[in-house]
């Protein structure tokens, strides 16, 4: 009975942290749901069911034809992703990610105990960790959830690689690629440095860092088709370029922002983003990049009382590494983020908020040391002192707040529905932020007291510091019901799949005034209304779920190819004039806008209300539109590659029989042999595109999609130069007759990138055998 109780027990806290991780969203425990908002349910949803329907048809998707004329997939090689192929739906990808919460507080329960803590310390690291503000955030930014709920094996594996050596080198190995394969990049960076500091810094530095760098390495050869993909491919694409500082350094952490980590709705209610927020004048695009950074008064205090009885090198090194991580996550205000920007390939990255990530580990593993403390029966003083502190905080806040309410709303927004919203809600929050770390500080004097045992009174605490981040985390990532990426009927009839047709421009929707107005105008479930619209008007990467091809949309991932979006200010509807030229380079006839289009080059074929949103989708016809695949028959010649760009708008060009090439010399337009051509799309698939041509002569197979390291064409069966076109579109020289031309794309790095991984399972394979070998004598 012992032995079966200590098993019980030794299961019991990992076992409840499952349902714990739940408990902001238990509808999420079960697959009849899907997410929506923000990146989840616009970016990754779509493109996950893309690739699932893609491996379910026996191919790894590495084109994605359907945005920006084509750009590169990213290869998502994570292996719960590859499980999306069993069941390519939005319902099931949402699950999917759902389990992510209770993987990443076993990971921290796990680096707990891997760490010396007890089961009920390592309880409490994992539920600050999965239910802290910063994870539940990741969310709805989907591959960052996933970096961070392996974040913490990363530490405990690269630990006992450094340690151990043998079979733990390969077990971190396993760990490195499979968190690297999430593509989390910013997250697992600061994982594996920070794991690399805990692991080293002890005895023996050099034989552990040899440990810890060879399982990196092993880990990186094993992810190495997606890191040599990306690299091959980020040449062409904005991050290759260098992203602009205005762009690189959005979303900081404003100093302000830090009284978040006490009071949940310091910006806004964190469940109605989209209806009232009153924190506008802090972020640029209007909301933060994490809604959340919430870790309360009480999980505070108790990452205070574990930071000062921790462990001497892990107290320096997580308190070191949280305060450079705030540093830099204040951006260019803070200084440190405009330092390290000098550093070769840091303008590929954006987003400084990001580093947080290393403050919430740090708080939720010093809050299990916390605990930990607590039950021996010490820190109980300090903790008193440090939650009276964080409460007394939290209440000066809604005092000031309701004191100043009226400067303070009319400084924050002219809304008056915000001031209202303003006035009742964040002294309220922040009261109930207070109410609860301050119970927390009458239990430590209960404790102190002796009215209750240190064990009981730790056990209390933790059950505390759940209910305040499950109050604070409720509802931030909701949910709606499977229809919500079912596309209107009416819509679908119209059939803009079509191979041989056009690409559809999807005017963005806060560029038009109207959908403004109703924004401002709209006080409930405007998020999920916003995106319902969103994906009737198939914006990037919605489209990706119809196989509706798009293009000259904004650049939401910087990965789109250069020359392929339009400058920021055009996507005014008001300036259609200016745009309509490039619309048609992008072989674009279909427009779809919130907002009614005034042109004479632009019919209207339909006008569908939006259920009961009171939004109205207008579907256009762009008239005289450029043809995606044409004969050219006369050549011109541009010094650059811009320029190249720029002549199909010039007088004298026919944009059904021109095609410009780059020279080192520009030059006068030259024929070809040819007076007229047909082209005939024939079915194909992503990265695999076929043509049948007729010409009278010698002419140009010109295709109006990306040009792209990778692509290689074939005319009758032999191998043909594929040049580049017009700055970044396809052309193939093709002789007179019919012919038949076939294009295909394989992303640069990809025959590395399997050889390197070939050859590190099978470095891994030895790794393993040799462990698990007898030792001699």
């Amino acid at each position: 009975m012992r032995i079966a109780n200590g098993r019980a027990a030794r299961w019991l806290a990992p076992l409840l942290l499952v349902p714990v991780a739940f408990l902001p969203d238990i509808g999420a425990a079960l697959p009849v749901s899907t997410y929506y908002f923000r990146d989840v349910g616009q970016l990754f949803i779509p493109s996950r069911l893309y690739q699932g329907l893609e491996l379910a048809a026996g191919r790894m998707p590495f084109w994605n034809p359907y945005v920006h004329e084509g750009e590169l997939m990213l290869p998502s090689l994570y292996p719960l992703d590859l499980l999306h192929v069993l069941a390519p739906t939005p319902v099931f990808i949402s699950w999917l990610l759902s389990l992510h919460l209770p993987i990443a507080a076993l990971s921290a329960y796990a680096l707990g105990r891997s760490r010396g803590m007890s089961r009920s310390a390592a309880f409490a690291a994992g539920s600050v960790y999965a239910l802290g503000g910063f994870a539940l955030s990741t969310l709805n930014l989907y591959h960052f959830l996933q970096a961070l709920a392996l974040a913490p094996l990363v530490l405990l594996a690269l630990d006992r690689a450094a340690g151990r050596g043998g079979a733990w080198i390969a077990a971190a190995a396993l760990v490195v690629a499979a968190s690297v394969s999430t593509m989390g990049v910013e997250l697992v960076v600061q994982a594996v440095v920070l794991g690399i500091v805990l692991a080293v810094w002890r005895d023996d530095p050099a034989r552990r860092l040899a440990s810890v760098t060879a399982a990196i390495a092993l880990g990186a050869a094993l992810a190495a088709i997606p890191i040599s993909i990306t690299l091959g491919a980020l040449p062409e694409t904005a991050r290759g370029a260098g992203l602009p500082a205005a762009q690189s350094g959005n979303y900081p952490l404003p100093a302000i922002g830090l009284l978040q980590l006490l009071i949940p709705s310091l910006f806004g209610p964190l469940t109605q983003p989209f209806d009232i927020w009153w924190g506008r004048k802090f972020f640029a695009p209007g909301v933060p990049y994490f809604l959340s950074l919430y870790l309360g008064g009480l999980a505070l205090s108790l990452a205070l009382v574990g930071a000062w009885h921790a462990p001497r090198r892990e107290r320096i090194v997580l308190l070191g590494a949280a305060l450079i991580a705030t540093w830099y996550a204040l951006g260019p205000a803070g200084g440190l983020w405009s330092l390290l920007q000098a550093l070769p390939g840091a303008d590929a990255f954006r987003f400084p908020v990001k580093t947080m990530f290393v403050v919430h580990l740090a708080a939720a593993l010093l809050a299990g040391r916390g605990i930990d403390r607590l039950r021996d029966g010490g820190g109980w003083r300090l903790l008193a002192l440090a939650g009276a502190a964080a409460g007394m905080l939290a209440v000066a806040v809604g005092l000031g707040v309701g004191i100043a309410a009226d400067a303070l709303a009319a400084w924050l927004s002219p809304d008056p529905l915000v001031h209202d919203a303003l006035v009742a809600q964040l002294p309220a929050d922040a009261y109930r932020a207070a109410a609860v770390t301050l119970a927390g500080t009458l239990l430590a004097g209960m404790v102190i007291l002796k009215r209750i045992g240190p064990g009981a009174g730790a056990a209390l605490l933790i059950g505390l510091v759940v209910f305040d981040l499950t109050r604070a985390g409720s509802g931030i990532n909701r949910q709606a019901h499977p229809s919500f990426f079912e596309v209107l009927p009416a819509l679908a009839a119209e059939k803009l799949d079509r191979a041989e047709g056009g690409r559809l421009f999807s005017v963005p929707p806060a560029s038009t005034y109207g959908f403004l107005v109703w924004l401002a105008s709209s006080r409930s479930g405007a998020d999920l209304w916003t995106y319902y619209a969103t994906r009737q008007l198939f914006e990037p990467y919605f489209n990706l779920i119809d196989r509706i091809e798009t293009a000259a949309t904004p650049d939401r991932t910087g990965f789109a190819p250069r020359l392929s979006t339009l400058p920021i200010d055009d996507y005014d509807p008001k300036r259609l004039e200016a745009i309509l030229p490039l619309l048609r380079h992008a072989a674009v006839d279909r427009i779809s806008s919130l907002e009614a289009l005034e042109h004479p080059q632009v019919r209207l074929r339909r006008t569908l209300p939006i259920a009961g949103s009171g939004l109205s989708l207008h579907l256009y016809e762009l008239l005289d539109a450029w043809p995606k695949a044409f004969i050219a028959c006369r050549a011109w010649f541009a010094g650059t590659r811009v320029r190249a760009a720029q002549l199909p708008h010039a007088a004298g060009f026919d944009p059904r029989r021109d095609v410009v090439f780059e020279a080192e010399q520009a030059s006068a337009p030259r024929n070809s042999g040819c007076t007229a051509g047909s082209v005939t799309m024939l079915p194909g698939h992503p990265g695999e595109e076929r043509f049948v041509t007729q010409s009278d002569g010698d002419g140009w197979l010109v295709v109006r999609a990306t040009h792209a390291r990778g692509w290689t064409a074939r005319l009758d069966g032999g191998d043909v130069e594929l040049r580049r076109a017009d700055g970044r579109h396809r052309a193939v020289r093709v002789p007179p007759g019919r012919h038949e031309v076939v294009m295909r794309y394989e992303p640069p790095g990809l025959r590395a990138g399997l050889a390197l991984t070939a050859a590190a399972a099978l470095l891994l394979t030895i790794v393993l055998a040799r462990a698990a070998l007898p030792l001699p004598g």
